[in-house]
Formats: C-alpha cells, structure tokens, sequence
C-alpha cells in the first residue's frame, strides 16, 4: 500500500515538475511573440520607404513568357521586396530575450541565418540584373548541403541526441524510420532542409500567401516542440522526449509574432514582399525544427501546402520536357494555375491558408501516441 502511494506520489511529482517546466515556457513564448511583434511592426512602415527609396522593387517573370499573368501582376511592379529581412530580425529580437540557449536554439538559428543569407543574395542578384533568375540552384543546394553535413557532424558531440535523430516517427504508426550511417542522416537532413526552403519559396508568389500557409505549420511545431521537449508531456502526443525542445516552440513563437505583423502589410494588395530572405529563410527554419523535434515526415503532412506546390512544379517541368511540351498545368506552382483559371487571388491565399490548417490538425492526429 505504502510502496504505490509513493510511487503514485513520485510520478504526480514528476508530472507537476514538467507542467511547471512547461508554464515557464509558454510565458517565454507569450514575451517572445510580443517582442517579435511589436518589433516588426514597429520597423516595417520605414523599411517600406527605405526600400521603395532604394528601389528594391521585385521583379516578376517577363511577360512575354507569362502574358496573362503579367496581367495580373504588373499592378505590383514598384512593390517593394526583401521584408524578409523585417521576419529575420524581428524574430532574432524576439528570441534573444525569451529564450534559453541550447544546442537545438544554436542550430536552429544558424540555419535559419544562413539561408537568410543567401536570400539576401539571390534577391540583390534579381534586382541588379533585373531578372528573376538569382543565384543559381546549384550553389544553393551544395551550401545547404554543406550545412547539412556540418549540422551533423556537430551533433557527433551529443551521442544522446544524435541517436533520437537516427529512428524518425512513422506518421498514423508507433513504427520508426532507421537512418544510419551518418551520410543518410546527413543526406536525410539535406532533403528536409533543402525541400522546405525551396518549397515555401515557391509558395511564396501571391500576397500574404506563404506567410499565411506558415502560421499552422508553425503552431504544429509549437505542439511537437512543447511535448517532446519534457519527459512527461511527450506521453501526451510521442513516446520519445528530447530535452531542451521546448525552447524550439519560443523560437516558433518569435516567427509568428513577426509574420502576424509582417503580414498586415503584406496581405492583399501587399505594401512589401518578403522575397527569398524571407522565404527561403522561413522554409530553412520550419524543416530544422521539423528534424530537430524529431518529427520531419508528420511535416510532410502538416506542410502538406508546400509539398504539394513543389510536387506541382516538378511535375510540369517534368511533362513539359519528356512528353512534348505538354504542360499539366496552366502554369506552375498551383496557385497560378488557379489565378489563370479566373480565381481572385485572395480567394486562393485564403483557401490555402484553410487547407494549410486543416492539414497541421492532420499532422497532429497523426502523432503516433493517438494510434497507440
């Protein structure tokens, strides 16, 4: 009798231990997300006119390729770009003073700097040549790659930690994906890394499009951060805890406090885009904290906007070179083909972004704690 009431005892102990744990999180979170906001709302009004100053205008496909589209579009020539430079610091601002350092924060943040970075980059090549071919993807793809191997390589120095990564959740399933040696998990992180950046960049073509389809998946990885990130509350959704992941859903709320900002100015008819800074940036940062809670193929479903946007191109520039020039499409990514099929595109931003929600539930659901 005595020996289950301390065991009883112990285990409610724990419990409240991690429920505290995790009170002091979610007040982190609040200050993160208020400072993020209240950051990049402060700052995006003059970046506006600086950047229309310097005429950082964004540059669109040559109408001559895409005359109907142009159409659209060239009502937004003069809009200015590279508001993902507003995200970026609006989110590192708000970060710095909720956070507590760690060895996933410092991976996180370095990637999402490092493909900040070459956003930067690639649209001050688009605008100097006044093209919408930046930096090539070849260089793109072999520096996310070597970050990739680098991530890695770095986290040989926390065999426990390591060790999580190898044996990925099955979605819907208690099973688990093995990826040993370390160049599958390397390459594994490759592909995670370099398909939600590049997915989330081409999402980002109609106003307030990716920032809307980001916010779900973002609160998504606030949930799976939270859970695994304490031993006792990852029962509620996963069988494996990481500890130090909790402080990944401060940094989820840091982005969300700058995207619901950002995003007053760059909803329909957008004041500024974020350009590849920004999207490359956002899309680096949601597949990291993806690997780094343990959770990269539930992003497939939960992210299910973008994959399914960069399966559509794929798919048409794969038709259109192996079966003569036929495109599957009106044109590619998907939310153009809507927009020339006659669709407003608020109306298409805002389906998606219902979609995009509705598939971070599925994600959820799909935890494999709920099936077992």
């Amino acid at each position: 009798m005595f020996l289950f009431d301390g065991l009883y005892a112990q285990m409610f102990s724990e419990l409240f231990s991690d429920l505290t744990a995790l009170a002091h999180v979610l007040k982190r979170m609040i200050l993160a997300f208020s400072v993020s906001f209240l950051g990049a709302a402060i700052i995006t009004p003059p970046l506006i006119r600086y950047l229309k100053k310097l005429k950082l205008e964004q540059v669109f496909r040559d109408s001559k390729e895409v005359r109907d589209l142009a159409a659209f579009h060239s009502p937004k020539a003069h809009t200015p770009t590279m508001g993902g430079i507003i995200i970026v610091a609006a989110t590192l601002l708000g970060t710095a003073v909720a956070v507590h350092w760690n060895t996933q924060v410092v991976i996180a943040l370095c990637s999402y700097l490092l493909c900040a970075a070459i956003g930067v980059i690639d649209d001050l090549a688009k605008i100097r040549a006044k093209s919408v071919k930046g930096m090539p993807g070849r260089i793109k793809l072999l520096i996310q790659l070597i970050a990739s191997a680098a991530i890695i390589m770095a986290l040989r120095s926390f065999p426990d930690l390591l060790k999580q990564y190898a044996a990925v959740p099955i979605p819907f399933t208690d099973q688990y994906l093995t990826i040993l040696p370390l160049i599958w998990l390397i390459i594994f992180l490759f592909f995670v890394l370099a398909g939600t950046s590049n997915s989330v960049n081409l999402t980002d073509g109609l106003d307030g499009l990716a920032t809307g389809c980001a916010m779900p998946v973002l609160l998504f990885l606030i949930v799976v951060s939270l859970a695994t990130g304490h031993a006792r509350t990852a029962i509620l959704i996963s069988s494996t805890s990481i500890p130090g992941n909790g402080e990944l859903a401060v940094i989820c709320a840091a982005v969300l406090g700058a995207l619901v900002a950002f995003l007053w100015h760059n909803t329909y008819p957008a004041a500024i885009f974020m350009g590849d800074t920004g999207s490359l940036s956002l899309g680096a940062l949601i597949g990291i904290i993806a690997f780094l809670t343990n959770h990269p193929l539930h992003l497939v479903i939960a992210g299910g906007i973008f994959v399914i946007e960069a399966l559509s191109d794929i798919l048409q520039v794969f038709s259109y070179k192996f079966f003569n020039k036929r495109r599957i499409f009106k044109m590619a990514p998907l939310h153009h083909h809507f927009e020339l099929s006659g669709y407003h595109e608020t109306k298409i931003t805002v389906r998606f972004v219902i979609v995009s929600g509705f598939l971070s539930w599925i994600g959820c659901i799909g935890l494999h704690a709920f099936w077992s």
